[in-house]
């Protein structure tokens, strides 16, 4: 009986009845709580992104569907906290409300402050008192995100490159300190500690250069999954396979692919 939704006079009414519907009436609904829903909200959030990039190519519709799905974790998260007698989705949408007022003195108390970003920083810090060190309080983001919000902080005190220059130089130092624990054949902690290294680095050359090292490597991960279909697609349409051709010859296809499909998005 979908009326029991649509017949609600606002939005917000039509989320909440929803919700409830689904935890009374759903198994897998009633079955979930704060610590399964984890997986999912991470999920739906790289599906935005890709969302995301879809929308920037002129395709809006699936935008539209993963912030739907998005903000139903929203909604999910909020009952569950009500179910608990802690708060409710309007308690959410007050938080929030006053939060952006407070953050945005230059909107709302005519304020013009010269640098917005310091601004944002200093009002965020004033609402964390409890936190003894810039390192505290960073979410458990994926690694390449925090290693430039962790980079972020540090700057705030002085603490960081000059200039992107700066962290180039730095890089080929990590890379060269990589190369000589490969080719002297150090162990495992070794190996890691000096990888992470030139991870870490690059993440702050992403910063340095104004870029989101995550959203970047997600970029070239999905391009390396198109290309790579291209070739599957391309190797059957010549009678074989990629097991059947030689590196050199997987070499020639994923180059032809490339330029086909650099060809198609021009």
């Amino acid at each position: 009986m979908p009326e029991r939704i649509h017949d609600k006079d606002n939005y917000y009414d039509k989320l909440r009845t929803l919700m409830q519907i689904l935890r009374d009436e759903c198994p897998w609904d009633r079955e979930q709580t704060l610590h399964s829903l984890r997986r999912y909200t991470l999920e739906e959030v790289h599906e935005v992104l890709e969302a995301v990039d879809e929308a920037n190519q002129g395709h809006w519709l699936p935008l539209k569907n993963e912030l739907g799905d998005l903000l139903l974790q929203v909604v999910f998260y909020a009952h569950l906290a009500e179910e608990a007698d802690q708060f409710n989705l309007g308690d959410v949408i007050d938080t929030l409300v006053s939060k952006m007022i407070y953050r945005h003195p230059h909107v709302f108390e005519h304020a013009r402050p010269a640098d917005l970003s310091r601004q944002w920083d200093t009002l965020k810090d004033a609402e964390h008192t409890g936190r003894t060190s810039l390192m505290d309080g960073i979410p458990p983001l994926p690694a390449l995100k925090y290693a430039q919000k962790q980079q972020q902080r540090a700057a705030r005190v002085g603490f960081d490159w000059q200039y992107a220059a700066d962290v180039m130089t730095k890089m080929r130092e990590e890379m060269a300190e990589l190369e000589h624990e490969i080719t002297t054949q150090a162990g495992l902690d070794r190996l890691e500690d000096e990888f992470g290294d030139v991870l870490f680095t690059l993440a702050n050359l992403a910063r340095k250069l104004d870029l989101d090292a995550e959203l970047c490597l997600m970029k070239t991960s999905r391009k390396f999954a198109r290309r790579f279909r291209g070739m599957e697609h391309e190797a059957q349409i010549r009678a074989t396979s990629l097991e059947q051709l030689s590196l050199d010859e997987q070499e020639a296809l994923y180059q032809d692919v490339k330029k086909q499909q650099e060809h198609s998005d021009e």
